[in-house]
């Protein structure tokens, strides 16, 4: 993919659970039959990130600062937040807003904060 790549802040919760015999990932948005849905396909995790950011972002190349949440549950990962944002971007890009700077520089800010 060209151009912007993170377009929602993706916050990546690692949770270690010792007694787990296989891991899996939940997104706290995916939910079919009133459960989230679990993955064990971390394949499909991935088509999963672009697709859940296509249904709020659209496909072209806009950025919205609402976090994509992905609880990772495994014996061999440690308890941590990872938050991945969209870079500052100074110049809008195709359909951008104007006032992206603003968007971005106070996305990063509020997450540093």
């Amino acid at each position: 993919m060209q151009g912007v790549v993170t377009r929602r802040p993706l916050e990546l919760r690692m949770n270690n659970v010792p007694e787990l015999a296989k891991p899996y990932a939940e997104f706290e948005e995916v939910v079919e039959k009133g459960v989230k849905k679990r993955f064990t396909n971390f394949n499909e995790v991935r088509t999963t990130i672009d697709a859940v950011t296509d249904t709020v972002c659209g496909k072209k190349q806009q950025i919205v600062d609402r976090p994509i949440v992905l609880n990772i549950f495994a014996k061999s990962c440690p308890n941590l937040t990872i938050v991945d944002l969209p870079g500052i971007t100074s110049i809008p890009v195709g359909e951008q807003p104007s006032n992206i700077y603003d968007i971005t520089k106070n996305m990063a800010l509020r997450y540093i904060s």
